[in-house]
């Protein structure tokens, strides 16, 4: 029964992670719930095999796009800086959990003032600062990430290109994540098969209704992404107040 809750979940938050946004911090409470006794290092392991398995489908269908050669300098700083988040966050407590959620929260709100900081001057240091900030919280990074590919990427036509080697980028970090997490004893058999299986439905699932649906109004947006945020900090507020 367990078993079919994770997988069950893993397609539902695949699909809303896709359409609407907002999977990670979805995916904490739910593991927090379900899993009360894992550590901070072992629930964002497991997660992240989820995100890696939805990286790895939507770069197998834009690989013909990728520009290797010109992100070499940003993939190594991106996946050094994700790699050494991985391994500061290994052995953490639960309790923590708390901690990285109100910074995802406040950076998710802050990300689309910030972004414009990310320019040819700053690009590099900001690769390994967003890979930092991947491999401990990860959870609204994708807009960072798009602002740090727009440097290479500027012309208004290049926006959907952008977007896909911000994509490859990070899944080239969570392997990295995966490995590290891995070797740290974190990701645990069967929770990430069952949860990976999900996520992959969830994120083809996720795609197709993405083309067909309408986009939400900018009130929709922001009603759904506050509730987000209230649903990722309610059980990491009620442990923290036991």
């Amino acid at each position: 029964m367990e078993y079919i809750l994770i997988t069950t979940s893993g397609i539902l938050i695949g699909i809303t992670g896709v359409v609407f946004g907002g999977s990670m911090l979805l995916s904490m409470p739910f593991f927090q719930i379900l899993f009360p006794t894992l550590s901070y290092g072992k629930i964002l392991g497991n997660i992240q095999t989820g995100s890696l398995a939805r990286g790895i489908a939507s770069t197998i269908t834009t690989r013909k796009q990728l520009k290797f050669k010109k992100l070499i300098p940003i993939i190594i700083l991106f996946i050094l800086g994700s790699t050494s988040g991985s391994i500061l966050i290994a052995k953490l407590d639960q309790k923590y959990l708390i901690v990285a959620i109100v910074i995802a929260i406040i950076l998710s709100e802050l990300s689309p003032k910030i972004a414009h900081l990310i320019n040819n001057k700053t690009r590099y240091i900001a690769s390994l600062l967003i890979g930092l900030y991947v491999g401990t919280i990860a959870a609204g990074s994708s807009i960072m990430l798009f602002a740090l590919l727009r440097t290479l990427f500027p012309e208004k036509d290049q926006i959907i290109n952008a977007k896909i080697q911000a994509r490859f980028i990070e899944t080239l970090g969570l392997i990295t994540i995966v490995i590290t997490h891995f070797i740290y004893g974190n990701i645990i058999f069967p929770i990430w098969i069952f949860w990976t299986i999900g996520s992959f439905i969830g994120g083809l699932l996720g795609g197709v209704i993405l083309k067909k649906s309408a986009k939400l109004s900018p009130k929709t947006q922001q009603i759904y992404i506050y509730s987000i945020y209230l649903i990722a900090l309610i059980p990491t507020l009620i442990k923290t107040l036991k």
